[in-house]
């Protein structure tokens, strides 16, 4: 009985004594920084397409309140002359500005995001609901969008002003 009450009192002592020791801090080196990924360039076949035949250009804005129709031919083409050859990165800080939609005679053809603030310019379109292309925005497209969102803000505020002068 001395036995085992000595040795558990010897195993309570070098367990207390272990636990003095201090412990070595663990440092690891930080996780590398993945590059973004990049998806591929719209096929220059399908732009050529909506180039010939696009009939539509809709864009839906997220936090703007209007949205835009282009159904003329040359602003047709205007928009998908907006549509850079330069595959773009997925930048994971980069949040989508709304929706655009390409279409032919009534069928869509090409749609997905449009992302438009500091270091993000650029469209990801989707096939079924996957992303699939990643395109940059040309710079007559950040121009227009510039243009465009400036001018929808300026038409807001006089009708807020408009509106409180009755």
């Amino acid at each position: 009985m001395k036995q085992v009450f000595y040795s558990i009192m010897l195993a309570l002592i070098l367990t207390a004594c272990n636990q003095d020791k201090p412990t070595q801090p663990t440092t690891s080196a930080p996780p590398p920084v993945a590059p973004a990924a990049t998806l591929p360039s719209v096929p220059l076949a399908e732009l050529e397409k909506l180039w010939q035949e696009g009939t539509q250009v809709d864009y839906i804005f997220y936090n703007y309140p209007f949205t835009m129709s282009l159904s003329d031919k040359p602003a047709v083409q205007n928009a998908v002359r907006h549509i850079s050859e330069a595959p773009a990165p997925l930048k994971p800080e980069c949040k989508p500005m709304g929706r655009v939609t390409y279409q032919i005679r009534g069928e869509i053809t090409l749609e997905g995001e449009f992302f438009f603030s500091q270091g993000c310019t650029y469209f990801v379109f989707e096939k079924n609901r996957v992303k699939t292309y990643a395109n940059f925005m040309t710079d007559d497209a950040i121009k227009y969008f510039n243009g465009q969102i400036q001018q929808a803000i300026q038409l807001q505020k006089q009708m807020e002003q408009g509106g409180g002068q009755q």
